[in-house]
């Protein structure tokens, strides 16, 4: 279920997981493209229990999405940074207009609301140092919630491992 403050999702209304939701879980995570015979023949299960059971976990938000994971530099978008942002107060209002601010700007890939001396840390995907530049001075200044904000440029990764631990 979404929260109504910060649009996120509250995990604890979800379903428990039981050993194939978590096998299928793993098995989409490595290869999200995998038939739903492979993942039937997989668990053991025969296909059509096999997509009643993918319908109930995507229904749960246990599976969110399907996507496929791009290369920045192949997408156009070789220049990652990480930007923490202070808001000016911790007001309800300025809080929301922030949200919806960068639910707008593609170039924000991920925006965590954080605890510690900033408030958020979004992950952004730009072009260049230009774009980067114009990003913050016309796309995320227009922001009247924003107090401080901190770039750290990426420079290389040397981990980038997208699937979560499933646990169980």
């Amino acid at each position: 279920m979404l929260c109504h403050t910060c649009s996120v999702v509250d995990s604890t209304e979800n379903t428990a997981l039981d050993d194939i939701d978590r096998q299928v879980l793993r098995s989409l995570q490595e290869n999200g493209r995998a038939s739903n015979s492979a993942l039937a023949a997989e668990a053991g299960l025969t296909p059509t229990p096999m997509l009643q059971r993918l319908k109930r976990l995507e229904q749960t938000g246990a599976i969110q999405k399907y996507m496929a994971i791009v290369d920045p530099v192949a997408a156009g978008c070789p220049t990652l940074a990480f930007i923490s942002v202070t808001l000016k107060s911790h007001e309800l209002g300025l809080h929301r207009s922030f949200v919806e601010l960068v639910q707008t700007l593609e170039e924000v890939l991920e925006c965590h609301h954080i605890a510690g001396e900033e408030d958020f840390l979004l992950k952004v995907a730009v072009p260049d140092i230009p774009a980067l530049e114009h990003f913050l001075l016309h796309r995320i200044s227009t922001s009247k919630a924003i107090g401080r904000v901190k770039t750290t440029f990426v420079l290389s990764s040397s981990k980038k491992h997208t699937p979560l631990p499933i646990k169980g």
